[in-house]
């Protein structure tokens, strides 16, 4: 039989956002909700995960060739 501790509950229940007050979207999801580009939170962690990898390829192909 396994062991369950109260904090393990707890953990899985609730987020720092949560906490706090009323959740909220992060800053750079609720930008791009307000803008129309997006309607979910969801679809905003993509997209920002797309811009940093976008980012990342970018700065590599000029460190490449400007360095290189």
């Amino acid at each position: 039989m396994p062991i369950e501790f109260e904090s393990d509950q707890f953990q899985s229940q609730y987020r720092s956002r949560s906490v706090l007050g009323q959740p909220q979207v992060p800053g750079m999801a609720n930008w791009l909700i307000k803008k129309g580009v997006i309607k979910e939170e969801a679809s905003a962690g993509k997209i920002l995960i797309g811009i940093v990898v976008f980012n990342f390829v970018l700065a590599v192909a000029l460190i490449y060739y400007f360095v290189l």
